[in-house]
């Protein structure tokens, strides 16, 4: 999975994904106080869609999840990749 560029209008699945990462915020911007946008995270939108259309497993999702902050953001690894993993999976498609 890599980043791309934000959606430019976000379905009802999208934004589904998009509170899910705003809620797990991978790099902790919301940590450092308010004024942060919304659409922080949309770069990941369309790469999770995709992976979920493939049907991965937790531990597939999550290994992309830490890839993609490791890799395209060049953070170390969050907490909660399974967490996340597990909630996208689990959301209404």
């Amino acid at each position: 999975m890599q980043t791309s560029s934000p959606p430019r209008s976000l379905s009802p699945a999208a934004l589904e994904v998009r509170a899910v990462l705003n809620d797990w915020d991978p790099i902790g911007v919301h940590l450092i106080g308010r004024g942060w946008p919304d659409d922080e995270y949309d770069d990941l939108i369309l790469p999770i869609l995709r992976a979920l259309d493939t049907r991965p497993s937790v531990e597939d999702l999550a290994a992309e999840l830490r890839e993609v902050v490791e890799v395209d953001y060049g953070l170390p690894a969050p907490q909660g990749c399974h967490d996340v993993a597990r909630s996208l999976l689990a959301l209404p498609r």
